[in-house]
């Protein structure tokens, strides 16, 4: 099977593209973000602006990169294919699909899928993680869709290794990995000053209002592989928040850090209600105060915490197995109507 990848060759997109590659071999890569040649100051205009305005650069970059026909087109950065565009591409490929992470249906990403929502209607096929997508991709013709949980990569998301030596600097009570969201500041705030013993990481931190209280617990910048892992592992206890304005009930952190062995401490939402046992396979709760009596509890309970952290392992591992070879086979098994 010859595949076209269109996404980004780094983050959760790279993953995507190494595991199409491994299961099908023929698989190419159009990075549609290299189309920006000033790459900041143009995707502030595509986010805040009007993406359309880069509509033309976008198709020309793109189909100059494509010089055969394939069976499968893979679209992860579907915000950069406007209505034009997809007509174009169903003419090179058998199948089209797009496997949307985000939610292109609600104001927080502002312009970011302005270009995008009328192209919609053209897929074989959208992936979807979060139910809440569904009722309002109808409104833009979207006709089949695929609702699958959000992926794990095997190799990456895993119980680590390092010596004692080399493992001190990953070593946290309680960590959180993540962007900065208006929400999340206010939260991390109260258990802070009800006194958890927190080390954030991620990026965006500095524009909270509470930014002086909390920048001594905040570790600015992207977390990329493997310290990602490294970093969730070696901590007791990790802590996973769903995107409110993004209305997620389940995110890619969900599944990792159960996968990569260590006890999550999650939102109560109705997708990890669902899919985890509370207090057995996952830790949940409702509010920043609820967070801090069970990470409190926990911390004096390491038995306990090994336990919930083992059975939620299995639970992802050996249970649900969404890692991403899993998830793509059955996305093209969709796609192509294959028992």
């Amino acid at each position: 099977m010859n595949i076209l990848f269109i996404g980004q060759n780094n983050i959760s997109s790279k993953h995507k593209f190494i595991t199409l590659k491994k299961i099908y071999k023929n698989v190419d890569i159009v990075d549609g973000y290299k189309a920006f040649i000033f790459n900041n100051i143009s995707q502030k205009i595509f986010w805040h602006i009007s993406s359309k305005v880069f509509a033309s650069m976008l198709n020309n970059f793109i189909l100059k990169k494509i010089n055969k026909f394939y069976d499968l087109i893979f679209v992860d950065s579907g915000e950069l294919i406007g209505e034009k565009l997809i007509l174009l591409l169903k003419k090179k490929t058998k199948k089209i699909v797009y496997y949307c992470n985000d939610n292109p249906f609600v104001s927080r990403d502002k312009q970011r899928w302005k270009l995008s929502l009328d192209s919609l209607k053209y897929y074989d096929l959208i992936v979807f993680h979060n139910q809440s997508r569904i009722k309002p991709s109808k409104k833009y013709g979207v006709k089949k869709h695929l609702l699958v949980l959000p992926s794990y990569q095997k190799k990456v998301h895993c119980p680590q290794n390092l010596s004692i030596n080399h493992r001190k600097k990953y070593i946290h009570e309680v960590i959180f990995i993540g962007t900065w969201e208006k929400e999340r500041g206010a939260f991390f705030k109260k258990i802070i000053q009800l006194g958890l013993n927190l080390k954030i990481y991620g990026t965006g931190w500095e524009k909270d209002k509470n930014y002086n209280f909390l920048k001594r617990y905040v570790k600015l910048g992207h977390v990329n592989d493997p310290h990602y892992s490294r970093l969730i592992y070696y901590s007791k206890i990790a802590i996973c928040l769903t995107n409110f304005g993004n209305k997620d009930n389940i995110t890619k952190r969900s599944i990792e850090i159960p996968a990569i062995g260590t006890l999550m401490c999650a939102n109560r939402t109705s997708a990890h209600s669902k899919i985890f046992l509370e207090n057995k396979e996952v830790v949940l709760f409702r509010d920043a105060n609820e967070c801090y009596k069970k990470c409190i509890q926990l911390l004096s309970n390491p038995k306990k915490i090994k336990k919930i952290a083992k059975l939620g392992h299995i639970k992802v591992t050996k249970i649900l197995k969404p890692d991403f070879e899993t998830v793509i086979k059955k996305i093209v098994k969709e796609t192509f109507k294959i028992k």
